[in-house]
């Protein structure tokens, strides 16, 4: 009787974070999807995550659950171009990311997301471009070495080729590759679709990256694809839809 009791208590406590998580991953979601920065929405997440990264010191996941969100909330501040929200968390982000890899440096994961938000600073500081463009390709490079089946890692391998000018190592054939087999293991793991916000991102920079191509149909395919996993899509549905079908 008192093993069950154990056995109890344990599957409740961790049917209590399981939902917590989820709590959490729906919000940054819904931020995503609005057309506005959604800014005290993801603050919120990010101060949340960050009082549990504090309490467990030495959990690794919740470090890197903070440092994806705090990925996000830079993300965010990108599109709606506000350098100083994005400043406010940028050293912070990469602090959460360093103590991941503190506790598991061949944790791939947190090298791509590191290299990552160096591409994302490059974009408020195009100056830094020299220095940073570097050390961001390099660390996505050292994480597709590492576990290339990520489909996480794929998705910003893809963001890299796609951003970076072709004489530096860009490539719309190889973003593409990329974005495909990000899409394709994020869709074979059922469980990492539902509140997915990069997975929806992925498909809209798959159907620019067609764009960017000429390859109207391809596009116009992703983001009906895009649309029929989310349509409350704004961006897909009110902004890049209907310019590549302006084009075709």
């Amino acid at each position: 009787m008192k093993k069950l009791m154990i056995f109890w208590v344990a599957f409740l406590l961790a049917s209590t974070v399981v939902s917590a998580q989820q709590a959490l991953d729906k919000k940054m979601y819904e931020a995503y999807l609005s057309p506005n920065a959604e800014k005290q929405t993801w603050n919120s997440v990010v101060e949340t995550l960050a009082r549990n990264a504090d309490d467990n010191p030495n959990d690794k996941q919740a470090h890197f659950r903070l440092a994806y969100a705090r990925f996000g909330l830079l993300s965010a501040a990108i599109k709606v171009k506000d350098e100083k929200w994005f400043d406010e968390h940028y050293d912070e982000a990469l602090t959460s990311l360093d103590r991941c890899l503190k506790l598991d440096k061949q944790w791939a994961e947190p090298h791509a997301v590191k290299g990552a938000i160096y591409g994302l600073k490059i974009g408020f500081s195009p100056m830094q471009g020299m220095f940073l463009g570097p050390k961001s390709s390099n660390l996505i490079d050292k994480a597709m070495k590492l576990n290339k089946e990520s489909a996480l890692i794929q998705k910003l391998y893809a963001n890299s080729k796609l951003f970076t000018p072709e004489m530096w190592g860009g490539s719309l054939d190889e973003a593409i590759d990329a974005y495909e087999k990000s899409i394709s293991l994020y869709e074979k793991q059922h469980d990492q679709l539902k509140y997915n916000w990069l997975y929806l991102d992925a498909l809209a920079f798959l159907g620019q990256s067609y764009y960017k191509k000429g390859d109207y149909a391809k596009a116009v395919a992703t983001y009906e694809k895009a649309l029929a996993a989310e349509p409350a899509f704004v961006w897909v549905k009110q902004v890049l839809l209907p310019k590549v079908r302006a084009t075709q």
